[in-house]
């Protein structure tokens, strides 16, 4: 309808290049797979629209026009838009039972809840069926939720063992050393010359120095391998310690607001550092994404469209977005 409302061609025009297309910035859902993404059609200003032929009109501009200014009322008036009462984690709730999005509700005055969408209409692999999930009371959701965050924030320390969780490596840094002395590849090759000087010197015949000098060269080939890997670690180390100290500044920056933020100050913290908040009954799962460069703190991670729906131990944050950000998930449980 909104198509037929908005579509000129009604006025007695044709126009072409009325909108081009983009690749998407959000997923469809907040907690299922993104699966394969579709292009987003973004409007064009009129000015740039082409001309192509006229038609008969079927409508007036001004009624057109009329329609226009209404449409960009009533969307004033949307229900995103309602802002009667306060809460901190509107949009960002979902239902672990069915995986839908729960709506921020007052269902009796100073009663707010969380509600499952899926309560509502049936479900889209059970059409005979309701979400069975309770109402979720806002405040207390709120309040922890926002008192985990302010724990997190306060404790950078469990950030970067997810980092290091996230890189896949527990070795510890003086480990390195040890290893690259490990790596004789100079031995090898000093061995290979003595073993050609032997054969120069008739010491050896031809059949033995071919043999030894290809157990020699597949040794060498190896350790040329492994020294590689070790300095692709030795990169992921000192990368990772990078995203350590920038994460661990973002939280001493934050870390001094927090007793006295304002609603409107928690809201735009919680929206950058929270994915989702997943409720399954009694269990709360909150995701939290922190930036780990200044880019990062002026993107949402969901504008990322980075699919980061394996386990997080799987996740390698040299293949995130260039705004970085990395996921953290903390579990706490409690009765709601």
């Amino acid at each position: 309808m909104r198509g037929i409302l908005t579509n000129p061609t009604y006025t007695g025009q044709v126009y072409a290049g009325r909108t081009r297309s983009r690749p998407p910035h959000i997923r469809r859902s907040a907690i299922h797979p993104i699966g394969r993404p579709h292009e987003t059609l973004v409007a064009v200003p009129e000015e740039e629209w082409i001309a192509v032929a006229p038609v008969p009109a079927i409508v007036t501009a001004e009624g057109f026009a009329q329609v226009k200014v209404k449409l960009a009322q009533n969307q004033s008036f949307a229900a995103r838009n309602n802002k009667t009462h306060q809460y901190l984690l509107r949009a960002l709730v979902s239902c672990g039972q069915c995986r839908m999005a729960c709506q921020a509700r007052c269902v009796q005055p100073h009663h707010l809840y969380y509600i499952c969408t899926g309560k509502a209409r049936p479900l889209r692999r059970l059409p005979e069926q309701h979400c069975p999930s309770r109402y979720i009371p806002a405040g207390q959701l709120d309040e922890l939720v926002w008192r985990n965050l302010c724990g997190l924030l306060r404790h950078p320390e469990r950030i970067a063992q997810a980092l290091e969780r996230a890189h896949g490596g527990d070795w510890l840094p003086q480990e390195l050393q040890a290893r690259r002395e490990n790596l004789r590849q100079g031995q090898l090759q000093h061995q290979l010359d003595r073993l050609t000087e032997a054969y120069l010197s008739n010491v050896i015949p031809l059949p033995g120095y071919q043999r030894r000098r290809q157990e020699l060269e597949r040794r060498m080939t190896a350790l040329t391998r492994q020294t590689e890997q070790l300095q692709d670690q030795v990169n992921r180390q000192s990368h990772l310690a990078q995203l350590t100290a920038s994460v661990a500044d973002f939280c001493r920056r934050v870390q001094t607001g927090l007793t006295v933020a304002t609603f409107e100050e928690r809201r735009q913290l919680v929206e950058l550092l929270i994915d989702r908040v997943v409720v399954t009954d009694e269990q709360v799962e909150i995701r939290y994404v922190i930036p780990t460069s200044p880019a990062g703190e002026k993107m949402r991670f969901c504008h990322l469209r980075s699919d980061y729906f394996r386990a997080p131990d799987l996740i390698d944050p040299r293949h995130l977005h260039p705004a970085q950000q990395v996921r953290v998930d903390a579990v706490p449980s409690r009765r709601l």
